[in-house]
């Protein structure tokens, strides 16, 4: 006597369809969570990314607008470089230049033996001269104001990710 005569349809196993079909079905979950946790790792990426630029750009201006107002005069503009010297003193220069070709912004003073890299990535940066009332100027004796302007980015996994917005920034020179 065959043990499974006595076996109802209920009882007995999966067939080969029903069984591809719970595999098809499981491995379409499967996927689905995969790829919702991929994106979420990806998105918490992008956002940390975003978050180093926007301290890094606060801290660069942060910098810039303390040693600026310190610095005396403003000595020679472009809008990619500023020079100040400190008033009654010849011998300090504080220099910032925007390198376009390596993406970086560079403080340099009188008496240090190195470039301080303040800004990387960035994209697009320009310094502005402004005069105390707010008309643009390119004359250094009546330049009051500095304007900066940058936009960084940075890329993750061979792609552009995150693109800092536009920033913006108003420094008056005190001396």
């Amino acid at each position: 006597m065959d043990g499974n005569r006595g076996l109802t349809a209920k009882a007995q196993g999966m067939t080969l369809v029903e069984l591809m079909a719970a595999i098809a079905v499981g491995s379409l979950m499967l996927m689905t969570i995969a790829t919702a946790f991929g994106n979420s790792i990806k998105s918490f990426a992008v956002m940390g990314n975003y978050v180093n630029m926007d301290r890094d750009s606060r801290n660069a201006l942060d910098r810039m607008t303390r040693e600026i107002r310190r610095a005396g005069s403003l000595t020679s503009f472009a809008t990619d470089r500023l020079v100040f010297t400190k008033y009654g003193t010849s011998n300090f220069t504080l220099v910032y230049r925007w390198d376009a070709a390596g993406h970086q912004l560079t403080e340099w003073k009188t008496g240090n033996t190195k470039t301080n890299v303040l800004l990387t990535d960035c994209d697009e940066f320009a310094f502005a001269m402004l005069k105390s009332s707010g008309d643009a100027t390119t004359s250094v004796d009546e330049g009051k104001k500095i304007g900066v302007t940058w936009k960084c980015s940075r890329t993750m996994l061979g792609k552009q990710f995150t693109t800092e917005q536009m920033q913006q920034a108003l420094i008056t020179v005190r001396n």
